[in-house]
Order: structure tokens, then sequence, then C-alpha cells
């Protein structure tokens, strides 16, 4: 049985966030599987992790493979600021300007971020609001940081947010509520490209046990640039990139 704890938000609107405790003991990834490949084309913002920094992620994918071929590794590892979602293409260039614009705006040399596990990603129930299901976890493997150890990430995240909000136009595209899915950082490392529920394994738990506090250095990583790509994967598989932006 695998035990974490979920920083989430709180409310549907706002910044206020909660913590939740989970247990994890059956991975059920048909759902994923299926968003993974759904190509329907979106825009994201994101941080890519360079060759360096990708290389401590994918020894532990080499491990999880291992253990189940049926894994399936990300390429383009990514810590994400915001998914925009199935847009209008007409509105690429309209948010593509006032990212250009804040980024001009708000000097920040770096993006340092810190990650404390490596975990199963959590499944949520089918409202509106992210409410986690306990003892099932969504076939995905994510790499995450908490916020209080990703303070300037994510408070560069909050004031984009702000920042775009604020705009009446990409207020009407992106809607009264926009915010960053979650308040936290996240890199997914792969998923299980399998149809069926399993459990998890003594063997599995156990490499999953491994990663559970990431305490080294090799975990805190700079971000200077960011870049608003265009995928029909979620996971930025063939990722087209619409702009870079200089920190």
């Amino acid at each position: 049985m695998l035990r974490y704890n979920e920083t989430n938000w709180k409310n549907e609107k706002g910044f206020e966030v909660c913590k939740y405790g989970l247990t994890f003991n059956t991975i059920q990834p048909s759902k994923t599987r299926k968003e993974q490949q759904a190509k329907i084309e979106k825009i994201s913002l994101v941080g890519f992790l360079n060759k360096e920094q990708r290389k401590i992620f994918i020894n532990i994918c080499r491990r999880l493979k291992k253990n189940d071929r049926d894994f399936y590794q990300n390429k383009n590892l990514h810590a994400t600021l915001f998914g925009f979602g199935p847009l209008e293409k007409k509105d690429y260039e309209i948010i593509r300007k006032k990212i250009k614009q804040f980024s001009e705006k708000q000097q920040v040399k770096m993006l340092n971020i810190k990650f404390d596990a490596v975990r199963p990603g959590t499944m949520y129930s089918a409202s509106k609001t992210l409410v986690p299901v306990d003892g099932k976890t969504n076939g995905t493997v994510i790499a995450i940081g908490d916020v209080a150890h990703n303070e300037s990430f994510c408070n560069y995240a909050n004031w984009l947010t702000s920042f775009l909000s604020k705009d009446k136009k990409v207020k009407s595209i992106l809607g009264d509520n926009f915010r960053r899915k979650f308040p936290t950082v996240w890199c997914t490392l792969g998923y299980y490209n399998k149809k069926n529920n399993f459990k998890i394994t003594a063997e599995l738990e156990n490499i999953f046990k491994q990663y559970n506090d990431l305490n080294s250095n090799d975990f805190e990583m700079p971000i200077s640039k960011i870049a608003l790509v265009k995928s029909k994967y979620k996971n930025l598989r063939y990722p087209k990139l619409i702009q870079k932006f200089k920190l």
C-alpha cells in the first residue's frame, strides 16, 4: 500500500489549497491511455527539462519499464505552467502576445523547481471539483514538488494567471475561473499503456518507496526558458513550438 499527501485546490475558485492523504493499491490506466493518445490539439506553456536534467528521471523510467514492459516513458519531460486545453486556432495568437508581454514585463532570471517525490498519479472523481479517489491511481507516473519548495515557480504562474485574466479578450477565451490545474510543480514521466486495471505488486511498491523523499540536489532544477507549444498528444509527443520566452 503506497501512501502520499497531495496538495490540491480547496475550492473551484481562488488560490486556497488543501491537503489530502491518499493510499494507492490499484492502477486503473484505461482512461489515461485514451487521453494520452486522443490526438486533440492543445496548447501548453511549459518549461522543458534539458538533457542533463532528464537523465535522472530516465533511469527511474528504465526501472519501471523493466518491472512492466507496458510502461511508456515520456520523451519530452517538462514542468507545466499551464495546459490551456483545446482552443480555437484563431485564439493562439492572442494568448501568445499576452504571454510575451508578461515575460518582458516580469523580469525573472530563473525559475527554480524542486521535485519531492516520484509517485503514481492521482485519479479524480467525475465531478467538476478536483476530488481525489482513494485507493486507485490513474496509470501515470509523476515527479511532483510541493508549493513550499517551489515558491518562485508557483508565484510566477499565479502572477501570469492574474495578468491574463485582466485582459477581456483572454478572459472570454479562457473563462472566468481560469487558473493552473494544480497548485504544485509536476512532470509526467510516463504512463501504463494498458486497458485493464491491475494491482500494485510488492516489487513495484518497493520501487516507488525508494523515490518517496527526493532530498538530493539532483532533483533541484533551474528553468531559464519557457515555451508555448501545441501538440495532439497530452504527453507532448511531437510538440510544435509557437514561441519561446526567455525569463
